[in-house]
């Protein structure tokens, strides 16, 4: 496999050599941020996930998900937003701890009762060692999950469900007792689509 500084290059060059589809907004958004953070390891690359607490007043109860959450007032950017989500849910600074290698597309929830969110990934990359500090309020588990095992065989199954009039993928990644889907599925199934292809041992 090649060495971190070219994956990282490459990661930035492909994800950055192309325009980030934005969501048409019409009416009333709210606006997410997430981020995709990776961090390398003897030479095995791993992604980081969340499972969100049980919880009746989030309709994101239980799911996996990737740090991250509304922007708000005092975030300059959306960038900004997914930095300080993952700082409060997860202890990580990517500011001091790692670099930002761009954005993936918008992304709109399937689930009906969020679809007037509008989630934007970024992605990123830790230079340096982490120590985890979950918010339990937000975070009831961090998963590290390896790239290599998300790209083996049967690991992803992809659905189709109507919303609106409208059939919509969803790709459902299984790890270890851990599903992975919905709009998270989505933005992860664009990721490894997109560079995927770098970690091929």
């Amino acid at each position: 496999m090649p060495s971190n500084s070219t994956i990282l290059r490459d990661i930035e060059r492909i994800i950055k050599g192309r325009k980030s589809l934005k969501v048409r907004e019409k009416g009333t958004f709210v606006h997410a941020s997430v981020m995709i953070v990776l961090r390398e390891e003897d030479g095995e690359y791993f992604i980081l996930l969340i499972r969100r607490p049980e919880n009746t007043n989030d309709i994101f109860s239980g799911h996996m998900a990737f740090p991250g959450g509304k922007m708000k007032e005092g975030d300059r950017d959306k960038l900004d937003t997914a930095i300080r989500e993952t700082f409060e849910e997860t202890g990580i600074d990517i500011r001091k701890k790692g670099v930002i290698l761009g954005e993936l597309d918008d992304f709109n929830p399937v689930n009906p009762e969020a679809k007037h969110y509008v989630v934007s990934p970024f992605v990123a990359f830790l230079t340096d060692k982490v120590e985890i500090r979950e918010n339990k309020k937000e975070v009831a588990e961090v998963v590290w999950i390896p790239l290599s095992f998300l790209k083996e065989p049967g690991t992803l199954s992809i659905r189709t469900v109507e919303r609106d009039g409208r059939c919509i993928k969803d790709y459902v990644f299984k790890y270890r007792g851990y599903t992975i889907w919905g709009i998270t599925g989505r933005i992860l199934f664009q990721f490894l689509s997109l560079v995927g292809h770098l970690f091929n041992k």
